[in-house]
């Protein structure tokens, strides 16, 4: 709104506000790429776009989620904060005609929204500048994307079962498999696209990105659920046979051995270090689905990249995090768990597919929504 007329943001955002009544306004959208508005902030906002508030709030349902810092009624507030989901930059060539210098489309990626489609890029979070990962070299990514947004459809749990497999494959990352020949090779080739180092590439979700979702569409089936709440021998032959399945999916035919042999060296520990064998236990003891998918604290993937780098790059950590943030790699979509608060954020347009994280009033809002569209 403000380009075409030349205003900074702030001034056409204290200028929508102003009245008789006193306003104040928090931080800049330079540092908190945000906005927020209390109530008294969202009827003023209402009455300049011309709309009543619930049809504003219906428009915008995130909205309504005002933080607490600026519940106060008696005066109008607004305020610029850092977002508290991951977020991403949208794909340029879908949103174009909304960037603007400097100001990209800056997007909730949502469950499945990380990945572009029609243009077969990895979307990447940078405020400053398009960021991205072409994926036309990795069709593997592709390809699991597509089974990553047909499971959203299908499955009630679908973001838990993604995060819960990021957990098992990550227990697997760590303790071995950040050298073998698949993930390596995929690193060599993300890494290429990118100009930086394999290492840099090992803590990021797109490199086991195929696998996870090959684990979690196995555990989401029913099929193996039932079959592990039989007896306890055929029990334990499901466990085999699915075991047996991830490693034929994952291209790792040698997985039941090597899963087998770990055991046999720590097995008291196995069921609380093994996400798989928790899952396994959980499944035969018919858990629910808050039981079946809740990740034990000590076997969770980090959510942090730095973290993931100290666990797998040891001491060269630090220059493997600066490497990672130079190319944009240590913010986006990552497979965790939703707060369980599930709490939506203020002023943000939710699209089946992202929320833009555009601070723009409804009209406009449901302008861009249409030129943006799902990618």
């Amino acid at each position: 709104m403000t380009a075409p007329y030349g205003l900074p943001t702030q001034e056409l955002l204290r200028g929508l506000l102003s009245g008789p009544h006193r306003v104040q306004v928090t931080g800049s959208p330079g540092t908190g790429l945000e906005l927020f508005l209390n109530t008294p902030a969202q009827k003023v906002l209402a009455q300049s776009a011309g709309l009543p508030l619930s049809r504003l709030t219906a428009l915008l349902p995130a909205l309504t989620d005002i933080p607490e810092r600026l519940a106060d009624p008696s005066i109008v507030r607004a305020a610029w904060y850092v977002p508290r989901k991951p977020w991403v930059g949208t794909c340029p060539e879908c949103s174009g005609r909304l960037w603007l210098t400097r100001r990209p489309v800056l997007a909730y990626p949502g469950v499945a929204g990380h990945v572009c489609r029609r243009h077969r890029r990895w979307l990447l979070a940078d405020a400053d500048k398009p960021a991205s990962i072409a994926l036309q070299t990795l069709p593997e990514v592709l390809a699991a994307h597509r089974q990553h947004r047909l499971l959203t459809r299908s499955h009630p749990y679908a973001q838990q079962v993604v995060a819960f497999a990021a957990a098992v494959v990550w227990s697997w990352q760590v303790q071995g498999w950040k050298a073998e020949a698949i993930w390596k090779d995929r690193a060599r080739r993300v890494a290429g696209l990118l100009g930086c180092t394999p290492a840099a590439v090992e803590p990021h979700a797109l490199l086991t990105y195929p696998e996870t979702i090959s684990v979690a569409r196995l555990l989401s089936a029913p099929h193996w659920q039932q079959r592990l709440r039989s007896s306890t021998s055929e029990k334990e032959a499901a466990a085999a046979a699915l075991v047996q399945e991830i490693g034929r999916r994952a291209g790792r035919p040698w997985l039941a051995d090597w899963l087998n042999a770990r055991a046999r060296v720590r097995p008291r520990s196995a069921a609380h270090t093994d996400p798989l064998q928790q899952w396994c236990d959980a499944a035969a003891a018919g858990a629910d689905a808050g039981g079946l998918w809740a990740v034990h604290q000590d076997a969770a993937r980090p959510a942090d990249y730095s973290d993931r780098a100290g666990l797998l790059s040891s001491s060269r950590a630090r220059s493997v995090l600066d490497e990672a943030r130079a190319v944009f790699l240590t913010g986006g979509w990552e497979p965790v768990s939703a707060p369980s608060n599930g709490a939506r954020r203020s002023c943000v347009h939710e699209s089946p597919e992202r929320s833009a994280l555009l601070p723009v009033p409804a009209r406009r809002c449901r302008r861009a929504a249409v030129e943006r569209g799902p990618p």
